[in-house]
């Protein structure tokens, strides 16, 4: 099937896997129509959409795959299924689940200007929206569907879980989604198992924090461009003008990892107390100081397995595979020939070379 990873380790379901597969050919069909400039998207969510639909298969495909463990399995018939489509972006994941069939489809983004543009490219593509749009964290999240009396039978994302700020938080309130069976699962590039992608992303880290970066079309617009290292100490300064400049520098190195509020608190504690606050474990995971958006962070796996078992998820760390149908780059596709086997072979042991890694949570009858 072509929306699914060949030679790959997928859920046991052959029904779900070909109605996934079936979506994903009509989703195709519909989004090839669309002409992102003619629609009044953001700059952002213009290149957002040209990016994945430069590459639809592959986009496609990683939202089949994650589609796939968030209902394979389930009791829940499709027409009934609440599924929230976590950090969606241009809202594409919501898209295919719609074109499933799923009853229920919830769009949630932390970004207003995605939120409207998932909106409007819903509208344009004529393919069913999602039934809510959730603009906010997992807070908003939790209090809509309280509100609404919804509980949800499976969260799922793509490239989210390294960008949140409070991960810790998040994964234990995860379970006030739902008063049921629960199914969380959420896919990474970031993938910290695979020492090429571990030292890619080391080397982008550096460069937030240290060197600052270029704003190029079509970036968001709270993309920060100076260095992460110098908006702390601008804060620091400009909260405790007293400090002296070895100081600020001191806490601005101490502060990696935190947001602007946070970093405010670690300066009143050290006034009142000279304690410094303890840095990250981690030598380059860092956060804009800003918005709280971690630069690609290399999570450790095993602390949020932890969490979510304490929570009463069983959990496993699925590895991911490479797309390797036809249309793909020569390159690419002989990786996915040659190592998607591997890979799978190898099970936990396979991460090592996996593009990505999936964390496949689930709670109370699943």
């Amino acid at each position: 099937m072509e929306f699914h990873y060949q030679h790959a380790l997928l859920p046991d379901d052959n029904k779900v896997l070909k109605d996934i597969n079936e979506a994903s050919t009509r989703l195709l069909c519909k989004l090839s129509h669309i002409d992102i400039d003619l629609l009044d998207v953001s700059d952002a969510g213009r290149k957002y959409f040209s990016d994945q639909v430069r590459n639809i298969r592959s986009t496609l495909r990683n939202f089949s795959y994650i589609l796939s463990w968030s209902i394979a399995y389930s009791d829940v018939p499709y027409d009934e299924f609440v599924f929230i489509d976590h950090g969606g972006g241009i809202g594409i994941q919501s898209l295919l689940a719609k074109e499933l069939g799923l009853g229920t489809v919830i769009y949630n983004d932390m970004w207003a200007p995605y939120c409207k543009d998932a909106q409007i490219i819903a509208e344009a593509v004529e393919a069913d929206q999602a039934d809510h749009y959730v603009l906010g964290d997992i807070d908003e999240l939790v209090d809509f569907l309280k509100t609404n009396s919804i509980s949800c039978n499976a969260l799922a994302s793509y490239d989210v879980i390294e960008h949140i700020y409070d991960i810790e938080t998040f994964l234990v309130k995860l379970s006030d989604l739902s008063t049921g069976p629960l199914r969380v699962v959420m896919a990474s590039s970031a993938n910290p198992f695979n020492p090429l992608i571990k030292r890619h992303h080391m080397e982008f880290q550096k460069k937030a924090e240290y060197g600052g970066r270029e704003k190029k079309q079509g970036c968001r617009e709270d993309y920060l461009t100076k260095a992460y290292i110098i908006v702390r100490q601008e804060i620091i300064s400009k909260h405790a003008p007293s400090l002296s400049d070895p100081e600020v520098r001191q806490l601005a190195k101490a502060t990696r990892g935190l947001i602007e509020p946070d970093i405010k608190e670690a300066v009143d504690e050290y006034l009142k107390t000279a304690n410094i606050p303890r840095e990250p474990d981690h030598t380059t995971n860092t956060t804009n100081p800003y918005t709280g958006n971690w630069a690609e962070r290399l999570h450790d796996i095993e602390h949020l397995r932890e969490i979510l078992s304490n929570e009463g998820f069983k959990v496993d760390i699925l590895a991911g595979y490479y797309a390797n149908s036809k249309t793909n780059h020569p390159l690419k596709r002989f990786m996915g020939i040659v190592l998607n086997p591997l890979i799978r072979m190898l099970k936990d042991k396979g991460l090592f070379f996996a593009p990505f890694y999936t964390i496949y949570a689930r709670k109370e009858g699943f």
